[in-house]
């Protein structure tokens, strides 16, 4: 049985996997840097269409680490998750460490 916690993240994971694919595609279209992607909301919500504006070097600051990601301002996080960076229109967070007790 799945935790709410745990489909919380697999929220998240989802669209995160769908932005990577869409990074690489849209990174193999020459003349397109620095123009701006629509990219998935990373937040918790399943039921979020919203989309995160921003360049492909945006994108991978904002992924520096494997535990961050991207979510528009005041979107749904996940309980351990801070917001370590506040960008044009998103924020971006970092999961911590939760006990899944």
């Amino acid at each position: 049985m799945t935790t709410r916690y745990e489909q919380l993240v697999e929220n998240q994971q989802s669209s995160r996997y769908a932005n990577e694919r869409l990074h690489e595609v849209v990174g193999n279209v020459r003349g397109f840097d620095g123009n701006r992607v629509p990219f998935l909301c990373e937040c918790a919500d399943n039921d979020c269409g919203g989309r995160v504006e921003a360049t492909l070097d945006q994108y991978e600051e904002a992924h520096f680490a494997r535990d961050d990601y991207f979510i528009l301002r005041d979107h749904q996080r996940v309980e351990g998750e801070e917001i370590i960076g506040k960008e044009d229109g998103y924020d971006i967070v970092r999961k911590g460490f939760v006990s899944l007790r």
